[in-house]
């Protein structure tokens, strides 16, 4: 099976780096990172990272983000969102799931 190409949208360095570590993976190669949107953006277009994890804030929404970023890419992208505070990933597909564990993250992406 091919990795996935994965992408980080943070803005907290704990989350970031937490990330890296739980998605050292077989099936997951780690494609780039950027606290900044606009960085990521440009970034994204050049990598054509496969997926997209966006880092969700305590009274953020990431829905505009997602938006944007899968309208600007016109490739097989799938956008998550992931949010620390109440174990929530929010997939661009407007599917939500609970995170009981690490593993279900990497699951969401490597399917």
């Amino acid at each position: 099976m091919a990795n996935r190409q994965v992408y980080v949208i943070w803005v907290n360095p704990l989350f970031h780096d937490s990330l890296h570590q739980l998605l050292a993976h077989a099936e997951i190669e780690w494609v780039g990172a950027a606290s900044d949107f606009s960085t990521a953006v440009e970034e994204i277009s050049h990598l054509h990272p496969d997926t997209i994890l966006i880092e969700e804030m305590a009274g953020a929404t990431t829905t505009s983000a997602f938006m944007e970023i899968v309208e600007k890419f016109q490739w097989d992208l799938r956008v998550v969102g992931v949010s620390l505070r109440d174990n929530q990933m929010s997939v661009f597909q407007h599917a939500q799931q609970t995170v009981g564990q690490p593993e279900d993250l990497i699951r969401l992406i490597i399917q």
